[in-house]
């Protein structure tokens, strides 16, 4: 029974043949009527064949887990320890500190058993500080360098982005980062590129996977490398549920090829991914956990090596219980319940993810080499190209949710219309007035704003 094909009894079915039907139910409607074509240029078709598909080499992660990630914020080493083990405690296994580079580190993870999970920083200040004091962490508690992992994150392109300069100098920078990469131990990794950046600020899948690859392609030039190893990739997952998952298939499918064409050993791709800004609503804000549900299954079913979830009242709350109970319970759902977390790859062998998967690493490899025809990455953020093509794309976005054919539930469509905002707000995530910079910045906004403010 177990090596009998079950589809032997059937004539297989031509792509013709099921136009030919589909076009017999439209009864006279035209099956052009049914193609969808996407702002990133690709046409979304009603339905697809083996035909149509030829799977071959997608690179994968090593095990079908992810990590549950909790990020806090550190203003006081001894609180954010405390909090941090209530994270743990109720389902955490990585930890996201945003802190400054002269923490104490032990009291910061004192109880915390750091060999047993992530442990990430997101640094101001000296990060080569921070990384000599996590070694000597390291060392006195008597562990081994290879049971750590995690990274230590100062991202100097990314930088140049958001903030319109770089953290002290353009030789500085990466002269920093290259002393942070050999002071860190083994599994932590010290090359940090944030693409979340770029989808918050409303830059299409494609323009995502250029831009990843071309600032991947920057440290890689500027810092010497000889392995892809120390980076560590952070995308923003949104509301494309299926190109999401795409997205982060393709992006492997590209690291893979980047680290082929350059000659460099063949290493994972490492994927942190978390839930977008842009999307998110203060209107009707209950709406924003639907979001985020389906933007952590997107995460994980395409791959992502930790997952974080915002709470879905990050947009007008600071970080509050309920809602950060909320975010962690949507991933343990996910592993627990959904099992989502058995099959390395669930995604594999979908017609439409497959055909998806490869229209989007070809329109990211092209959109990549149109970033290295500007000179690279800082050259195109310098003059100001790149810039311009996040921004209309990002237009053409916000046109389409000013028209509803982009639709946030509880905001432009279906909203309550007695919601006061002014009773709700505690702070609104609302964009800020550009300032004069050195390179002009990459703004994230979300859609909702107008309609919000």
């Amino acid at each position: 029974m177990a090596n009998t094909n079950l589809f032997e009894g059937f004539s297989p079915t031509t792509p013709d043949e099921w136009k030919a039907q589909i076009e017999k139910d439209l009864r006279g409607k035209s099956f052009d009527t049914l193609l969808s074509p996407t702002l990133d240029g690709i046409t979304i078709e009603p339905f697809y064949h083996r035909a149509q598909t030829e799977v071959s080499g997608q690179p994968f992660k090593a095990m079908a887990k992810w990590d549950i990630v909790q990020e806090l914020l550190v203003e006081d080493a001894k609180a954010a320890n405390k909090l941090a083990l209530d994270h743990l405690n109720r389902g955490a296994t990585s930890l996201l500190f945003y802190c400054n580079a002269d923490v104490d580190l032990n009291q910061l993870l004192d109880g915390i058993q750091i060999e047993y999970i992530r442990t990430n920083f997101v640094v101001e200040g000296d990060a080569l500080a921070l990384a000599e004091s996590f070694k000597k962490l390291i060392s006195a508690r008597g562990l081994k360098k290879i049971e750590i992992a995690g990274s230590v994150n100062i991202d100097c392109l990314e930088s140049i982005a958001r903030t319109g300069n770089w953290l002290d100098s353009e030789s500085n920078d990466f002269d920093r980062i290259k002393k942070l990469n050999e002071a860190l131990p083994e599994n932590i990794k010290g090359t940090c590129i944030n693409t979340n950046l770029f989808a918050n600020a409303g830059a299409s899948l494609s323009q995502q996977l250029g831009i990843s690859l071309s600032m991947m392609y920057e440290y890689i030039h500027r810092l010497e490398l000889k392995s892809t190893q120390p980076f560590w990739i952070n995308f923003a997952i949104g509301s494309d549920y299926f190109g999401e998952i795409a997205k982060l298939r393709a992006f492997r499918r590209l690291f893979t090829q980047l680290s082929q064409e350059l000659g460099l050993p063949q290493e994972e791709a490492f994927i942190y991914a978390e839930t977008a800004f842009r999307n998110k609503t203060i209107l009707d804000a209950y709406n924003n956990m639907i979001r985020t549900t389906s933007e952590s299954m997107a995460a994980a079913i395409g791959g992502a090596n930790e997952i974080s979830v915002k709470g879905f009242n990050h947009t007008f709350k600071e970080p509050d219980f309920f809602g950060e109970r909320v975010a962690k319970n949507q991933q343990s759902m996910l592993e627990h319940e959904s099992h989502v977390n058995a099959v390395n790859d669930i995604s594999k062998g979908s017609y439409f993810i497959e055909n998806l998967t490869e229209e989007l690493a070809e329109k990211g490899w092209a959109f990549f080499k149109e970033i290295e025809k500007q000179g690279g990455y800082v050259e195109a953020m310098k003059n100001g190209w790149l810039q311009e093509q996040v921004e209309l794309f990002a237009e053409a976005e916000q046109k389409a949710f000013d028209a509803q054919e982009t639709v946030l539930i509880g905001a432009n469509k279906h909203a309550k219309k007695d919601e006061n905002l002014k009773e709700i707000i505690e702070y609104g995530m609302f964009t800020a007035k550009d300032k004069d910079t050195e390179i002009k910045r990459i703004v994230p906004r979300r859609l909702s704003e107008k309609l919000e403010s």
